[in-house]
């Protein structure tokens, strides 16, 4: 059984307050002070300021507490910017910026909603509605009712909740199957319900809306104290419009390699009706969440005020006395972690920018590159591969973030190539590490959850992580030209 959280996938079976997870926990800590003290006491580096190599130490505290479950992720996000300020002598209000933006209470009411959609039946209705419309009981058509199920819930759900809200049905899928689950046929259905349901449409969905993945917040974020480029979530819709392209090809991918053409799920139509059954008539509350969201949009398509004002009215409106929406109840769904992680690393970018960090780290890249004369797409696609290889351990999405978001800004400076296209083009290409089942949280779900072998998961990701991250590097480039902002 998988126990979601951001950032891992921690499977039942193992206590976390075991003496060895609290040695390996206690090492990490000590290896991340460790480099922290390296870097701020011993010598300068070359080309780095005293305050840059300080940054820059606080920076590896970070991905190392991260990739080393050291320490709880809310208190990571915190001391980040402590850090920021003991260490590396930032004064406090520019150290905890990432606190105090726009995009922190895009990302605040964004929980806050998501939260309220796992707390009620909503989702699952949400969910249940579509699916059933499929009316059959194909394994094709079953996936595809999922499919547009996932994709109606997504603009509401980071990932991880997406993830949470999925798995379950995922499983009552394969219940369906129920005694007949060493046939070969039936063990490929659901590897394939799970793999693309719980695993891969959430992280495919991820990049289409601004509020879905939490890389998408901190670009958005960096980009704006950095460069001053703001971007609604409507711009963020349109600017990766293509990437819906994407979807189909993940489904056609999957029905391809799993074999499913003629294959049925014995009971699935009678029992994805029966589920919605189950959930009643919909209740006031659910019409009144239906209306603060149906407003959340259409304020943030119009933009008329910022995004994070709009989440946030959204979130305090679900909560008002006629709405029956409780707050105890939604409080045990909602993100506070992964709230104050993502405070710190917006933070803790800003800090790595105005430094210098980056410009150093970039030029570093830049220098392995210079002098080869390769032509600027294929220096594009060992960028996006090698930051694949590079992210390969760390499995949480903020920390992939904080690791590359400044570093691929800075890389579009050091290159001299416009930074929104070039960074949007190497965050997006980050969702897509399927190379191994340990790369990314939701995919290591859904692996765990589908009891494959990890050579099993490797054959089916490989080929699609390549055909994924090539997409996106021939096809968005061209879109973004022909709406004026070419790479």
């Amino acid at each position: 059984m998988a126990t979601v959280v951001e950032g891992e996938a921690t499977l039942v079976g193992g206590s976390e307050g075991t003496e060895g997870h609290k040695g390996r926990r206690a090492l990490g800590l000590a290896g991340a002070f460790l480099v922290l003290f390296i870097l701020r006491f011993g010598p300068l580096l070359h080309g780095l300021t005293r305050p840059g190599q300080a940054v820059l130490g606080v920076f590896l505290w970070f991905i190392v507490c991260m990739v080393t479950n050291a320490l709880p992720k809310a208190l990571v996000g915190l001391a980040s910017p402590l850090l920021l300020v003991l260490m590396a002598g930032m004064k406090v209000k520019p150290a905890f910026g990432g606190f105090n933006g726009d995009i922190f209470f895009l990302a605040a009411g964004a929980f806050i909603i998501a939260a309220v959609m796992m707390s009620t039946p909503l989702g699952r209705r949400i969910t249940l509605t579509v699916a059933t419309a499929m009316r059959s009981s194909r394994a094709t058509r079953v996936l595809l009712g999922l499919t547009l199920a996932e994709v109606a819930t997504k603009p509401f759900l980071p990932v991880v909740n997406e993830c949470a809200l999925f798995l379950p049905m995922c499983k009552g899928v394969s219940s369906f199957m129920a005694g007949k689950e060493s046939l070969p046929e039936s063990r490929r259905i659901n590897t394939a319900v799970m793999y693309l349901i719980a695993g891969l449409l959430p992280l495919f969905i991820g990049p289409l809306m601004l509020t879905s993945a939490f890389p998408n917040l901190m670009l958005a974020a960096y980009l704006k104290s950095t460069d001053g480029i703001t971007i609604s979530w409507a711009r963020w819709a349109w600017l990766n419009l293509p990437l819906w392209g994407l979807i189909p090809i993940t489904y056609f991918y999957v029905i391809a390699y799993f074999r499913l053409g003629g294959l049925d799920i014995p009971g699935a139509e009678a029992g994805l009706a029966k589920m919605k059954e189950d959930l009643g008539r919909i209740t006031h509350t659910e019409i009144w969440t239906l209306f603060c969201l149906a407003l959340g949009m259409t304020l943030w398509i119009g933009g008329w005020i910022p995004p994070g004002m709009t989440a946030l009215l959204a979130a305090s409106l679900l909560f008002v006395p006629w709405s029956g929406v409780g707050f105890q109840e939604v409080n045990k769904h909602m993100l506070w972690d992964i709230l104050m992680l993502l405070g710190g690393a917006i933070s803790l970018g800003t800090a790595l920018y105005k430094a210098g960090t980056v410009t150093w780290m970039s030029h570093g890249v830049v220098g392995l590159i210079e002098g080869s004369h390769l032509p600027f797409l294929v220096v594009l696609i060992l960028l996006v591969f090698g930051f694949q290889i590079a992210r390969a351990g760390i499995v949480s999405a903020v920390a992939a973030g904080a690791a590359f978001i400044p570093l691929s800004a800075g890389l579009a400076h050091a290159l001299h190539v416009p930074v929104l296209p070039f960074s949007l083009i190497i965050t997006n290409c980050l969702q897509y590490a399927f190379f191994l089942p340990i790369s990314i949280t939701a995919f290591l779900i859904a692996w765990s959850a589908s009891e494959t072998s990890g050579w099993e998961a490797i054959k089916f990701g490989v080929p699609l992580s390549i055909v994924a991250n090539l997409y996106v590097i021939l096809i968005q480039p061209l879109w973004l030209a022909a709406i004026g902002l070419p790479l």
